[in-house]
């Protein structure tokens, strides 16, 4: 009993004595142009300089990174974790507690947990079955719904930790694309290789963190923001690798929500009954990720059919806004859809149709002609089609 109560204090005191470390860490970060380590923060690394150890993947050969998720006497769980849930651990740190990377704050992913007002989450925090996917009519996978089903606390080649399995599959591909008009024909070509990037997203650092990204010694550690999945060629990628990574992300939300995957146009669903949209596609806005976020929404970041958020609403008018109240914007994004919720969508009620859809925008013919729109709805310059990927 007296091991056991040992043990305890001992991990207290190793967890506290992390929380200090790595307080320590973004009081210089965040007062240091030029970024000094303090003491005990770094490690010597596999090249013989002072640096900071990775916390998922690349660890050196001297890591101490299975300390920050591991007890090895204390765990919680078989796996030896410290905390007594797999969304607890993860959010100990990503709740902008310690992580870089806070997912209750709004990102390119979306936001994460509990929310005011249209809140639409992936359920990763309760006992949902993967299973239990809407669309899910092939995927009979038993296995709980968490941050691991996505993403692999390991590292893997993906820039956010995606797996290269989902639900127990391996959803990478090559494929081969051909365009004519607007015809296009896909053809599956050889699986991607485990430890090979199935999906590469358009990262720039994050200005928020340029002392660490500008500092020499820790180890090339870079602070990214994300805007999606590329759509253009960019950074050396032919347009080729372009297509392999947007139909891989569709094929990586398909393997939970198998039977959204569609490879034809407006083709019947497996049941033979509903027609969907195509998701399989290389064209804008034909993604999974153009009508919905990855990690959920709420009221803060969902869009009207023009693109403004409710932010953008409270602006004055010089500014591109309506100069309302945050009570009235609030009003007009709220999510009035069948069962309240918005279903992680980027743009409120059915808005995201119409942000497609824009020829239903001309309400009226201008006079003397028969096929100019006419005038559209008094404040919308319909700019969201813009930010579909």
């Amino acid at each position: 009993m007296g091991g056991f109560l040992e043990m305890s204090k001992l991990k207290i005191s190793l967890s506290a004595l992390l929380m200090l470390i790595l307080l320590s860490m973004f009081g210089a970060f965040a007062s240091a142009a030029e970024v000094t380590l303090p003491p005990n923060t770094g490690t010597v690394d596999n090249f013989g300089n002072t640096n900071t150890h990775k916390t998922h993947g690349n660890f050196q050969n001297n890591t101490n990174a299975c300390a920050n998720c591991h007890s090895t006497h204390n765990g919680e769980n078989e796996m030896l974790v410290m905390k007594s849930s797999e969304y607890e651990l993860c959010m100990s740190c990503h709740d902008g507690t310690m992580g870089f990377y806070d997912v209750t704050k709004a990102s390119e992913a979306g936001v994460i947990g509990s929310h005011e007002m249209s809140a639409s989450m992936h359920s990763v925090d309760s006992d949902l079955a993967v299973s239990a996917a809407p669309g899910a009519l092939v995927n009979k996978s038993t296995a709980t719904f968490e941050c691991s089903s996505c993403h692999n606390p390991h590292g893997s080649a993906n820039d956010r930790l995606l797996n290269e399995k989902v639900a127990g599959k391996q959803y990478g591909s090559n494929y081969n694309v051909t365009i004519v008009g607007y015809a296009e024909t896909i053809t599956k070509l050889n699986p991607v290789p485990i430890g090979t990037k199935a999906i590469k997203l358009n990262l720039v650092e994050d200005p928020a963190y340029a002392d660490i990204n500008n500092a020499t010694d820790l180890s090339g550690l870079k602070i990214y923001k994300s805007s999606g999945i590329y759509n253009k060629p960019a950074d050396g990628l032919t347009q080729s690798q372009v297509y392999d990574y947007k139909l891989n992300y569709s094929e990586f939300c398909a393997s939970c929500h198998d039977d959204y995957l569609k490879n034809r146009e407006n083709g019947p669903r497996a049941d033979g009954v509903h027609y969907t949209h195509t998701t399989n596609s290389t064209k804008q806005g034909r993604s999974c990720t153009a009508c919905h976020y990855a990690h959920g929404t709420d009221i803060t970041l969902l869009k009207d059919t023009a693109g403004k958020t409710i932010a953008d609403l409270q602006k004055t008018v010089a500014e591109g806004g309506k100069g309302w109240t945050e009570a009235q914007a609030k009003a007009y994004m709220k999510d009035v859809s069948k069962n309240g919720s918005s279903a992680l969508k980027r743009f409120t009620n059915m808005a995201v149709c119409w942000t497609c859809h824009q020829s239903t925008h001309a309400i009226a013919n201008t006079p003397g002609t028969s096929t100019y729109p006419g005038p559209l709805v008094p404040g919308g310059d319909y700019s969201g089609k813009n930010i579909i990927k």
